[in-house]
């Protein structure tokens, strides 16, 4: 999914790029970006700052995430249109002191798009360390808690029923449907961390398994529910529970 389209720049400013940029400009350009932006010099956050927003403010952890990801997806765009200026300018006018800034440009950048795409990772891996510490802590007070709210939901009769995959913009959910389990949430954040809580407590030995999951079509327009949606997704299918098997309810 591109979030810098080519269309968008146009003719004059190529040019104005062009010939802005003279050799001697190429030349600091080219020595100052050896030195910048280097991986283990790119700090995002304090990583004790985040870890307490994990733990305090999950939901909040994830909308981070999420545009972490955003940011790097721009990152890897930015890279691509920059390695085809850098190719037009050694095809039309055999610049290579201009094409070779461009291109250490784009090293620089994909350093920090690994460096970013290492921070989501870390980020994820703490979210699943606190959801399998509050599980160890909690799980027979959280089994007993679902039998009562079951039948809280089953009495209810103006559920409505939505497919994990569907657009779920403006849903908020008051329980989820995961193969036998129904359970009741508060909201998108309450919902994710209980359905990692039952993936991890009934459904650990799938992870390892070599199931066959089906092909279903994610509606993907962009809305906060559905950044949860994406994320409870991304669980389902690492414990290999296919898409139709979990059902929102609203």
């Amino acid at each position: 999914m591109g979030f810098f389209k080519k269309e968008s720049i146009t003719e004059d400013e190529n040019i104005s790029i062009s010939n802005e940029i003279n050799n001697t400009t190429c030349d600091t350009y080219q020595t100052s970006h050896k030195n910048s932006f280097r991986r283990d010099d790119l700090s995002l956050f304090h990583t004790n700052d985040i870890e307490y927003v994990i733990n305090n403010f999950p939901s909040m952890s994830i909308e981070i995430r999420n545009s972490l990801n955003n940011l790097a997806e721009t990152l890897e765009d930015t890279i691509n249109f920059i390695e085809d200026k850098s190719s037009e300018i050694i095809k039309d006018s055999r610049d290579f002191k201009l094409s070779q800034a461009h291109r250490d440009t784009s090293i620089a950048i994909y350093d920090v798009v690994e460096n970013i795409r290492e921070y989501i990772d870390w980020m994820k891996d703490e979210y699943e360390k606190k959801i399998n510490k509050a599980d160890e802590n909690s799980e027979k007070n959280n089994v007993e808690l679902e039998k009562i709210v079951d039948k809280e939901l089953v009495d209810e009769d103006n559920n409505v029923e939505i497919e994990i995959f569907k657009d779920l913009t403006l849903i908020e959910p008051k329980g989820f449907r995961l193969k036998e389990n129904l359970v009741k949430v508060d909201d998108w954040n309450d919902l994710l961390v209980k359905t990692a809580e039952i993936l991890n407590r009934q459904y650990k030995n799938n992870k390892n398994s070599n199931k066959k999951l089906g092909y279903f079509i994610i509606d993907d327009k962009k809305s906060e529910q559905n950044s949860f949606r994406d994320t409870a997704i991304e669980m389902l299918n690492e414990y290999k529970i296919g898409l139709d098997e979990f059902i929102i309810i609203s």
